[in-house]
């Protein structure tokens, strides 16, 4: 077999099994010793009697048991957010399956025509989104759908168009994970001249391996957070003026109950140090609900006619999950019909904060299944939604207006 360029040549078997067990080769006789080592200072003579050779120094060997602790602790990062997400899914789930088995389900709200009015949906091509579009269609909003990819969105204007017999859906390429993409989203629906009455921040991604945006960004962070706060600013202004004293306009973010275990680390945003796509994931959802509160809190101040709500769909069945353990993915195959939302009742807290008469002039709350509920108490800190809001305007390049409100 030829040999790989530059490969050192292959010992024989002979002289491999020499080795090992330190025996002399050929004939019974020993391999000639050699000669005695010079001194490390390049001097010609050898060291006299009684006089120890000096040599470089070796370099100093990593102690055994503080790479063991490193190993430890680097593993135990990345287990322990997992534990903790997975935990606070199967609570989740049980809770919707108490929900599913109750002999009564209560009947769909039935919620006022919202005629002339116009909403954008981030991700509303598929799951959660698609069906929030179809509703506020069918109530006659004009609504956006704002995504990354036109094939999809294309082919969900025509079947909802098709679904509710309107024309009044559309499709606008955005791409949260770039900064750039999305100001020109932004300076695109500015040229319609159209009001803007809803926006729901519902597109995202979860669990995904640690990549970064096209900003530099950890996507979790970059797409999930990042990308709506961009967003929501640079359209403040348009929901401002569409919104009067007697109907508000309204921002609905999407936010999880993995929020419960989400650790926010303002000195590592980017999960540099210890990278865990559950910590991750966890992390952006709950720098959504403190971006949410902080928001309303500006806006009060400023006596603005626009309200910010969050917004638990629960555990549902979508495409998201396409990144978890393949162990998870075959059990949710097999159980998703009794303890998964469907994509249609995922969609219904965000329906109801977007138009329902009872969330009129209602700000800063958090909402599972149509009810208003308590979130993290970390998430009422006031100190780390305002340093947390002051960071993310230096990252997406904005200016902080927020820093003349107490």
């Amino acid at each position: 077999m030829p040999r790989r360029a530059g490969a050192a040549a292959r010992p024989g078997a002979a002289a491999v099994t020499a080795a090992a067990l330190s025996l002399p080769l050929g004939g019974g006789c020993a391999a000639p010793r050699p000669p005695p080592a010079r001194p490390a200072g390049g001097g010609g003579e050898p060291p006299r009697h009684g006089q120890a050779a000096r040599r470089a120094p070796s370099p100093p060997r990593p102690e055994p048991a503080a790479a063991g602790r490193e190993a430890a602790m680097s593993l135990l990062s990345a287990l322990v957010p997992l534990l903790r997400v997975y935990r606070i899914g199967l609570l989740v789930m049980l809770h919707q399956l108490r929900r599913h088995l109750r002999p009564r389900c209560p009947p769909a709200p039935v919620f006022p025509t919202q005629n002339g009015k116009v909403a954008i949906v981030t991700g509303g091509a598929k799951g959660i989104g698609y069906q929030t579009v179809k509703h506020l269609a069918r109530l006659g909003m004009h609504v956006i759908i704002a995504g990354n990819s036109e094939t999809e969105g294309q082919e969900a204007v025509r079947q909802i168009q098709e679904e509710t017999l309107t024309g009044k859906v559309e499709f606008l390429y955005c791409d949260l994970a770039s900064m750039k993409s999305i100001r020109q989203f932004v300076q695109r629906f500015r040229a319609k001249n159209c009001p803007l009455h809803v926006l729901v921040n519902n597109a995202g991604v979860m669990l995904v391996p640690e990549r970064k945006t096209e900003d530099g960004f950890e996507e979790h962070f970059g797409l999930n957070y990042l990308g709506h706060f961009l967003l929501t600013n640079l359209l403040l202004d348009t929901l401002k003026q569409s919104g009067t004293h007697s109907h508000n306009a309204r921002i609905i973010t999407v936010s999880s109950a993995t929020h419960y275990v989400g650790k926010l680390h303002l000195n590592d945003l980017q999960s540099r140090c210890s990278y865990s796509p559950h910590g991750a994931y966890a992390q952006s959802k709950l720098a959504l609900v403190l971006f949410t509160y902080r928001l309303q809190h500006l806006l009060t101040a400023n006596g603005s006619h626009v309200t910010a709500n969050v917004v638990d769909p629960g555990v549902v069945n979508t495409d998201l999950y396409k990144h978890v353990f393949w162990v998870v993915k075959l059990v949710k195959w097999v159980t998703a019909w009794l303890f998964f939302k469907t994509p249609e009742e995922g969609a219904s807290t965000s329906i109801y904060a977007a138009v329902s008469p009872e969330m009129e002039g209602a700000g800063g709350c958090y909402l599972y299944n149509e009810e208003r509920t308590k979130s993290a108490d970390v998430a009422y800190d006031e100190e780390l939604q305002r340093r947390l809001w002051t960071e993310s305007c230096k990252m997406v390049g904005i200016s902080d207006e927020s820093s003349r409100v107490p």
